[in-house]
């Protein structure tokens, strides 16, 4: 019981933190989204895994042409006789001036690292090592990819922890897997999310024009 009450205890404490920073930014706050999200996020490899699927803690903000989301999400995974929950933070851009090369992007391991060896992609920047040993980076269109990973975003995700990202079209989301945002540093990763999410309209825009010159 004692357990149960400090877990509860430790959500609601969660919620209400939520809740002050939805309101210092004026922005929307729902304790729980519907299914709907998890739906039209479904494309990721992240909400592909386990069931019990479930978003709680919604800070939302909406303009004309995009919306942004910073949200918990859970997951249940069973292996026969015992089941493990999975709880992340996650930050989400839905937005028409984005048009971005479908890509993943995950904190380099062990596993990664065998992975290279086999054969499997990974996409480094030779000038930027350090961003390369830190970071897995795979997706179909390497030139394309290679181009929206410009050199202020290489730099930026290198002072940064080890964060996963995933991305297509007009859609990424940024998290960290299997780990929750402390309370405290829930402002500061939304805030980079947001300066991610400018960057990659940077190069969304010159996209556009280089598209628009070579029909000219």
């Amino acid at each position: 019981m004692g357990f149960l009450n400090k877990l509860f205890g430790d959500e609601k404490q969660r919620s209400a933190y939520f809740q002050v920073l939805a309101s210092q930014l004026s922005l929307k706050y729902d304790f729980e989204h519907d299914l709907g999200l998890v739906k039209q996020l479904s494309d990721f490899k992240l909400f592909k895994f386990g069931s019990s699927q479930k978003i709680t803690n919604v800070i939302q903000e909406r303009s004309i042409d995009s919306e942004n989301y910073l949200f918990d999400y859970q997951y249940i995974v069973s292996t026969g006789k015992s089941s493990v929950r999975f709880d992340q933070t996650v930050f989400f851009v839905n937005s028409k001036q984005l048009s971005l090369p479908q890509f993943v992007q995950k904190p380099e391991t062990f596993f990664t690292n065998l992975m290279a060896i086999l054969g499997f992609k990974d996409i480094d920047f030779a000038n930027f090592p350090e961003y390369s040993e830190k970071y897995h980076l795979e997706g179909e269109y390497e030139a394309v990819i290679r181009f929206y990973f410009s050199d202020e975003l290489l730099k930026l995700l290198t002072t940064q922890n080890a964060f996963n990202m995933e991305a297509m079209n007009y859609y990424f989301i940024l998290y960290h897997q299997s780990k929750l945002i402390d309370k405290n540093e829930l402002n500061a990763f939304r805030n980079l999310g947001l300066m991610l999410y400018n960057l990659f309209i940077i190069q969304s825009k010159k996209s556009d024009e280089l598209l628009k010159g070579s029909y000219l």
